[in-house]
């Protein structure tokens, strides 16, 4: 391929903007470890490859690059640092329902880039960032929703527009014990003014694997979730929704493996019976949405999308637990399912869960790879400074509340 520089292919209004960039961000001050945040090249429509981006400043640490592209075929993307002779420093593949690759690299300094492209498809940019952080930012940017990194503290405080909470039991089968009915209890929010007349949004919010339908503390009105969602609700940032924290144990006794049998209660007892007493459609599945933390996160990622998806379109996993499914076998649901869109995955853990962490990168690496049904307006993963505790659970209760109610 004859090498084309970026003077050739970019007017010159174009090339005189980049130029600024780069000398403003290519040279940090001295002592900053600064990896040019967010700057990024997108190549002018109809530009033949390679392009020459010269000089991009890698400073002292180590970097991750982020690519995106377009195509219905196949695409390959090579990145060359200071010469085409050289091996690539990073190659990024395209297939069909790939539409962003991501590639740590170790590199430091001030180097020239060089792209080559082969097969049919649109590069349609690439960036470099220092951290997974930045990447969430850029990401947040994208879709024009700001997800927060702390829940403001005002969203805290007891709201004068506050809804109820009501203890809600009904007839469940005891899927572990020859399908025996006994009676049930779960918690139900009801937003502010809450009307019987018209139809509400649903959330299921699961517990962890100690824990009941008490868990998340939606048990009186100085809940934490009841606060959140009052006011959100009364700052019109979201649409009022119904939230039920159930026991998500589908048998009498409790038993740890009666969490996988869930799916069963929710199908044939538990939203029949919400859908009896409150105002909600649970035949559409557009309407409803699934979340919990730990043990709750893996029901909604085993559960929720493994068997439930004509149930629920949004999900939220919170810390999900060491026997999630991984990123292969959800996207393996998600491809079998292409009339059955996600509207919302939402996924969020901290940095220093011992218990979690790993087991929810599992459940998410390169899934929006994998699956054609995600993407970055519609899957999130979201990591945080924080254990395996409420810090990081309400949190993600705050931040999926608004994606899904916005």
């Amino acid at each position: 391929m004859s090498q084309i520089r970026i003077a050739k292919v970019f007017p010159f209004g174009l090339l005189l903007t980049l130029a600024a960039l780069l000398l403003s961000a290519a040279f940090p001050a001295a002592g900053e470890a600064v990896l040019n945040p967010f700057l990024e090249t997108r190549m002018e429509e109809g530009a033949q490859p390679p392009y020459v981006y010269e000089q991009v400043d890698f400073a002292d640490s180590a970097a991750i690059m982020r690519f995106k592209a377009k195509t219905d075929t196949r695409l390959t993307i090579r990145c060359y640092a200071d010469s085409m002779d050289e091996k690539p420093l990073c190659t990024a593949m395209f297939l069909p329902v790939t539409k962003e690759y991501r590639q740590n690299i170790a590199l430091t300094g001030v180097h020239t880039l060089f792209f080559e492209v082969e097969g049919e498809g649109s590069f349609l940019s690439w960036q470099v960032f220092t951290s997974q952080s930045e990447i969430d930012q850029a990401i947040r940017a994208e879709r024009g929703t700001v997800y927060e990194d702390r829940v403001p503290a005002a969203y805290s405080s007891t709201c004068p527009q506050g809804g109820t909470i009501e203890k809600f039991t009904y007839q469940a089968h005891d899927y572990y014990n020859g399908e025996v009915l006994y009676e049930k209890a779960a918690f139900v929010y009801l937003p502010y003014g809450y009307d019987a007349s018209r139809t509400y949004d649903l959330l299921i919010l699961c517990h962890g694997i100690g824990g009941s339908e008490n868990e998340w503390g939606m048990n009186s009105d100085s809940s934490r979730v009841k606060k959140i969602m009052d006011n959100l609700i009364a700052r019109e940032e979201i649409r009022p929704f119904i939230v039920v924290t159930p026991n998500g144990r589908a048998g009498k006794t409790g038993d740890h493996s009666a969490f996988y049998g869930f799916d069963r209660e929710l199908r044939n007892d538990l939203l029949p019976a919400l859908a009896e007493r409150y105002s909600v459609d649970i035949s559409d599945r557009n309407r409803c949405a699934m979340a919990g933390l730990s043990m709750g996160g893996m029901q909604t990622i085993n559960l929720g999308i493994g068997k439930c998806l004509d149930l629920f379109s949004a999900f939220g996993a919170f810390s999900a637990a060491p026997t999630s499914n991984t990123a292969a076998v959800t996207a393996s649901v998600l491809n079998a399912n292409p009339d059955l869109p996600v509207r919302m995955f939402y996924n969020i853990c901290g940095t220093e869960d011992t218990i979690a962490l790993s087991s929810a990168k599992a459940a998410v690496n390169g899934l929006d790879r994998l699956t054609d049904q995600l993407n970055e307006k519609n899957f999130i993963v979201q990591l945080v400074p924080g254990a395996h505790d409420f810090g990081v659970w309400y949190l993600g209760f705050y931040n999926f509340a608004r994606l899904i109610g916005e």
